[in-house]
C-alpha cells in the first residue's frame, strides 16, 4: 500500500504567480502581446476602454514609424483622434504623407457589399488597395476595423464572419496587423453562442474584456475563470429548466387547444342532437294529437276510424323506441347496461326480428332473403338484446332501400364463431363516414333536409351490445348508392344445448318485457282486485280501463293519502303504483304498504309504474318492496302479465 505524504502534496500545490505554467492557465492579454501578423478580437464593455485599448494600439505604430488604418464609426473616431492628439501626436500632418488612413466603416463596407454579403473581389481590391498604399515604404501596417462589429450591430452575423474570413485570406498576401473590436452588449442571448464561438475561431487571438484583463495577480484570473464558470453552469441550468418549463406550457397549451375542439364539437354535437331529439319526438306527436282530435269529433267511419287507432299505436311505439334508445345510450355510458346470461337460438331470435320487419318491407315492396346454417345457431347471450340487434341492423337496412330493393340476412359458422351478416341493396355509406358509422349521435346526413329520420343512436347501440357479448361488429360499403353489409360476429356455444323455454325466475327485480304480442291472447284477470295509484288523470283512466276490460276489478287514487283511504277498506290483490307523484311517492306508499301488511300478516304484491328506468331506479324500488318493475309508456299485454303472474303467483294455496 502506498501512503502519501500529505505535507509534500500540499507544497507541491502552492500557486507560484511567477510561474509560466500557472500564467498559461490564467493568462493575462491585450494589444501589446500580439506579434507582426496578427489578426486578433478584443471584446469590451465600455467605449472608455476600447478608445484606450486602440489609440495605445494606433499610437505604438504611428510612433515607431508604421502605417495606421482607422476604419470606425463616427463616435469613434472623433474619440481616437482626440485620444491621439492627446499622446502628442500631429493628426494633420500624418494624414498628409499618408501614414495615417481614417475612413468611415459604413462608407467603406459599402464598397464591397453585394447583396448583403461582401463581394471577395471587390473587398481585395478595396481594402488590399488600401493596404498596399499605407505599406509603401514602412515596415509594418496597423489596422483598427470596425466594418464586422457595424454588420453584427445590424443583425447579419452571417456577413460578419464571412468578413472575418476575407481578412484572414487577404493576410496571406499582404502584411498587417488587424485588431477587431466587438461589444459585449451586442452578444447577449442564447443564440449567440455559436455566433460569438465563430467570431473567436476566426482570429488568431481572443482578448477578454476589461473585467477579465484588468485583474492584476494569476490568482485573480483564476476565480474570474471559475466564477465565470459557475455563472455558466447556472446559466445553462436555467435556460435548459426554461426551455422545459416552455415545452411543458406548449404541450399543455396544445392538450388545451384539443379539449377545447373536443369540447366544441362535443357542444355542436349535442344541440345537433337535441334538434333532432326535439324533431323526432314532435313528429309522432302531430299524428297521435291529430287522430286523437279527429276520433274526439266522433265523424270518421270505421274504415278510418281503424286508421286512425293503427297510427295512434304505430307512432306511441315509434315514441317509445326513441326513448328507449336513449335510456339504453345513457346506460351505455355509465357501464350500466348489463344481460341476462343465458343459451341462445340465433334462428329464433332472427325469426323473431323478422317478424317485426316484415310488415315495414312489406309496404316498400323489399325482398327479404334469408340463409341460416342449422350448424351456427346456438351461442351464449342475452336473447332479447341479440333480437334488439338484429332488428336494428334488419330497420336501418329497410329504411335506408328504396323501394323494391332486397335486404338479405345469413347466418352461417366460421369455425368457433357465429357470423350474422345483413347486406342490402340501398343508399351506401360513403367512404368519408364509414369509419364513424357506430359514433353516438353520428348520422350522414344530420340537416334538416334529410331524407331519414332517427337519432343515430341504433348502431351505437348494436355495437356495445354485440361488444358485451364478447362479439365485434363491422360495417362495409362500397360507396353511395352501393349498398351497405354488416357482419356481427359471435362466439359460438361450447355445447348446442337448446336454449330452455322458460327462464328460471330469480330473486332480482326484472324489468317486465313484453310477452303477448297483438293477436294473441292475454291472460283475463277474473276476480283479481286491483288498486292504481298515479296523479296523472288520463294515465290513471288509462290502465284501469285496460285493466277492466280483462275483467279485474278496481280501484283508483290519485295521491298517497288517497291510497291509504281506500286500503282502510279494500284488500287488493295486486298494487300498481306510480314512483313520482307530488307530497308524496310511490317509495312513501310501499312502506306505509309494508308496514300495514306486517300488522295484518299478509304481504301484498305491487308493480313499480314509473318513466324513470335506470339502473338505480330500480335498485331502489327492490329495496323500497316492489315486486316487479313496468315502465311507461305501458303497454297492455305487459302489465296485464305482470298483474296476471304477481296474482298467481301471490295466491294463498
Amino acid at each position: 500500500m502506498i501512503e502519501a505524504n500529505s505535507d509534500a502534496f500540499a507544497n507541491s500545490m502552492v500557486i507560484d504567480a511567477n510561474d509560466t505554467n500557472v500564467l498559461n492557465l490564467a493568462p493575462r492579454a491585450d494589444w501589446s502581446q500580439m506579434g507582426q501578423a496578427e489578426h486578433f478580437v478584443q471584446f469590451y464593455e465600455t467605449d472608455t476602454f476600447l478608445l484606450n485599448s486602440v489609440s495605445g494600439f494606433l499610437g505604438a505604430g504611428l510612433g515607431a514609424g508604421n502605417a495606421a488604418i482607422m476604419v470606425g464609426t463616427q463616435s469613434h473616431r472623433d474619440g481616437l483622434e482626440l485620444a491621439l492628439q492627446t499622446h502628442g501626436l500631429d493628426l494633420s500632418g500624418l494624414r498628409a504623407s499618408g501614414q495615417l488612413v481614417i475612413l468611415d466603416a459604413a462608407e467603406t463596407l459599402a464598397k464591397f457589399m453585394l447583396n448583403g454579403s461582401p463581394d471577395p473581389v471587390l473587398f481585395r481590391e478595396v481594402v488590399g488597395g488600401l493596404i498596399t498604399r499605407s505599406a509603401a515604404g514602412r515596415q509594418q501596417v496597423r489596422i483598427f476595423g470596425e466594418m464586422v462589429a457595424l454588420l453584427w450591430s445590424e443583425g447579419n452575423s452571417a456577413a460578419a464572419i464571412e468578413l472575418e474570413k476575407l481578412w484572414n485570406e487577404l493576410q496571406k498576401t499582404h502584411p498587417f496587423i488587424l485588431f477587431c473590436a466587438y461589444s459585449l452588449n451586442g452578444l447577449g442571448g442564447e443564440s449567440q453562442c455559436q455566433p460569438l464561438l465563430d467570431v473567436c475561431t476566426t482570429h488568431s487571438r481572443v482578448i477578454p474584456s476589461e473585467s477579465y484583463t484588468a485583474l492584476k495577480t494569476a490568482d485573480d484570473r483564476l476565480r474570474a475563470i471559475i466564477q465565470l464558470q459557475q455563472k455558466a453552469r447556472s446559466l445553462e441550468a436555467e435556460v435548459a429548466e426554461r426551455t422545459a418549463a416552455e415545452e411543458r406550457l406548449r404541450v399543455s397549451l396544445m392538450h388545451e387547444q384539443i379539449a377545447r375542439a373536443d369540447a366544441e364539437n362535443a357542444n355542436r354535437m349535442k344541440d345537433e342532437f337535441l334538434a333532432t331529439v326535439s324533431h323526432e319526438l314532435r313528429t309522432p306527436l302531430t299524428a297521435i294529437m291529430g287522430w286523437s282530435h279527429m276520433l274526439r269529433k266522433g265523424k270518421l267511419d270505421d274504415a278510418t276510424m281503424v286508421r286512425a287507432i293503427a297510427t295512434i299505436e304505430r307512432n306511441a311505439k315509434a315514441q317509445a323506441q326513441l326513448v328507449e334508445d336513449i335510456l339504453d345510450v345513457s346506460r351505455m355510458i355509465m357501464g350500466k347496461l348489463r344481460l341476462n346470461i343465458t343459451p341462445v337460438d340465433l334462428a329464433s331470435v332472427i325469426n323473431s326480428a323478422l317478424d317485426s320487419v316484415q310488415l315495414a318491407a312489406d309496404s316498400k315492396g323489399i325482398k327479404l332473403e334469408v340463409t341460416l346454417d342449422p350448424s351456427a345457431r346456438h351461442t351464449i347471450g342475452d336473447a332479447s338484446r341479440l333480437q334488439q340487434v338484429v332488428w336494428n341492423l334488419l330497420s336501418n337496412a329497410i329504411k335506408f332501400t328504396p323501394a323494391g330493393g332486397r335486404v338479405m340476412l345469413r347466418l352461417e359458422r366460421a369455425e368457433n364463431f357465429v357470423n350474422v351478416c345483413v347486406n342490402d341493396t340501398g343508399c351506401g355509406i360513403g367512404p368519408d363516414f364509414l369509419p364513424y358509422v357506430f359514433d353516438r349521435f353520428r348520422q350522414a346526413d344530420g340537416t334538416p333536409t334529410r331524407t331519414h329520420g332517427g337519432l343515430g343512436l341504433g348502431l351505437a347501440i348494436v355495437k356495445h351490445l354485440v361488444e358485451l357479448h364478447g362479439g365485434s361488429v363491422l360495417a362495409e360499403s362500397d360507396g353511395v348508392d352501393k349498398g351497405a353489409s354488416f357482419i356481427i360476429r359471435l362466439p359460438l356455444a361450447p355445447t348446442e344445448t337448446e336454449p330452455s323455454s322458460r327462464k328460471a325466475r330469480k330473486p332480482t327485480l326484472n324489468l317486465v318485457t313484453e310477452q303477448n304480442d297483438y293477436g294473441k291472447a292475454l291472460p283475463l284477470l277474473t276476480d283479481v282486485q286491483v288498486l292504481v295509484v298515479d296523479d296523472d288523470p288520463d294515465t290513471l283512466h288509462i290502465i284501469s280501463v285496460m285493466l277492466e276490460e280483462q275483467h279485474a276489478s278496481v280501484q283508483t287514487a290519485a295521491s298517497v293519502a288517497e291510497a291509504l283511504e281506500v286500503l282502510q277498506w279494500y284488500r287488493p290483490d295486486v298494487l300498481v303504483s306510480d314512483l313520482g307523484m307530488p307530497v308524496e311517492d310511490g317509495y312513501a306508499l310501499i312502506e306505509k304498504l309494508r308496514a300495514l301488511d306486517a300488522k295484518l300478516g299478509t304481504r301484498t304484491p305491487a308493480i313499480a309504474l314509473t318513466s324513470y328506468v335506470r339502473v338505480a331506479d330500480r335498485t331502489r324500488a327492490l329495496s323500497a318492496g316492489f315486486n316487479l318493475f313496468v315502465p311507461k309508456p305501458v303497454e297492455p299485454g305487459e302489465l296485464i302479465t305482470a298483474v296476471a303472474h304477481l296474482a298467481e303467483t301471490e295466491a294463498p294455496n
